[in-house]
């Protein structure tokens, strides 16, 4: 495989996801989320090369851009659909990234899965790339993982 800059990469597919798919921007680097109210959403993807991406932000967070991606008011949505949002973003921005790499193969992606509270990492392995967005709602954190 080529040598990547992944977080480039990362960078560009966030913003390209974001401006297309939710009429929002990262307005610029971030300190990551924790605690409690924090929703994520993982898949992984296999080719070459293979791994897994995971999405991370506050409920609130996910609710304004449920609302921004579904045309509806924030006090119009279900209790779904924020985590269903964040699974979709998951998906979108994993097949953004992937599209991306050098390579003459192809990928098949999971179905993105929200994660429940407190589950470790898919993959022991430290992030390939990790990094944290600010937008007009919280913070959006995307970490990438390759297999060995």
């Amino acid at each position: 495989m080529i040598e990547q800059d992944f977080d480039r990469l990362l960078s560009g597919a966030v913003d390209s996801v974001l401006e297309t798919m939710f009429y929002s921007a990262a307005l610029g680097p971030a300190e990551p989320e924790i605690g409690t109210g924090v929703l994520e959403a993982r898949l992984a993807f296999r080719g070459r090369p293979s791994g897994t991406l995971s999405v991370c932000l506050s409920e609130s967070t996910a609710r304004q851009l449920a609302a921004g991606f579904l045309g509806e008011e924030e006090d119009a949505l279900t209790d779904s659909q924020p985590g269903e949002m964040v699974c979709e973003l998951a998906n979108m921005l994993c097949g953004s990234l992937v599209s991306t790499l050098a390579t003459e193969g192809r990928f098949d992606l999971t179905s993105p899965e929200l994660v429940p509270a407190g589950t470790p990492a898919a993959s022991p392995d430290q992030p390939l790339a990790r990094q944290s967005f600010e937008l007009e709602s919280g913070i959006l954190t995307v970490t990438l993982r390759l297999a060995a």
